[in-house]
């Protein structure tokens, strides 16, 4: 496997990995809810597998994300990423702090 693809793979792995853990989803969790076994899931999330689309697609339904949430950092043109960052290199720091409070409160009322 080629330098870039397994860098790629490892992105994708990290990101589902943080996804779920943010969603209090176990790896069997998520496995049996997507008709897959823990251990596909764990070596995805180690960046040792990429996934096809359907899977893909599946994850994302689990999760409650998207598409552009699997692919940050990988594909850095999405739209409403760009948006955020511009936005929030215009903040104060008072502003910024205001942001992470809100971002801290949405993802504990999630819990």
């Amino acid at each position: 496997m080629s330098d870039n693809k397994s860098n790629i793979y490892k992105m994708l792995g990290n990101n589902i990995k943080r996804i779920r853990s943010l969603e209090g989803i176990s790896q069997e969790n998520l496995a049996e809810r997507i008709g897959k076994s823990s251990h596909y899931i764990s070596v995805l999330e180690r960046g040792e597998s990429g996934l096809s689309v359907s899977t893909l697609i599946d994850i994302c339904k689990v999760l409650h994300t998207d598409t552009n949430s699997i692919f940050n950092g990988i594909i850095d043109d999405s739209p409403s990423n760009s948006f955020l960052n511009k936005s929030i290199e215009h903040f104060n720091e008072k502003d910024k702090e205001m942001v992470l409070y809100l971002v801290q409160y949405i993802l504990n009322s999630k819990k």
